[in-house]
């Protein structure tokens, strides 16, 4: 279920990489694919196309609800790649 805007791509996958195995992963370094990478916690900010993700606390340039406020326990800290909502994997709005 992408959405997009006119001219731009409103949310994109980032490319995080798999953590094999997940016990023991370090989260700060890839996502376990189990949970989705919801785990991840690293500093990835760019989409699988190399668009720079946009600021989770931030509206602009695309409104939404995915807010460090509405998902305190998600890690939406700066513009980081995350998966607070049960995507296949992490992603970001972009700014594009």
């Amino acid at each position: 279920n992408q959405c997009y805007t006119v001219g731009s791509t409103r949310w994109e996958y980032c490319d995080v990489p798999s953590c094999p195995p997940c016990l023991g992963a370090n989260s700060e370094i890839c996502g376990c694919q189990e949970v989705m990478q919801s785990d991840y916690r690293g500093t990835i900010a760019t989409t699988v196309d190399g668009e720079e993700c946009q600021t989770w606390s931030s509206q602009t340039p695309h409104t939404h609800t995915r807010t460090p406020e509405n998902y305190p326990l998600s890690g939406l800290d700066s513009n980081y790649c995350r998966n607070p909502d049960g995507e296949e994997k992490a992603w970001c709005y972009t700014t594009g």
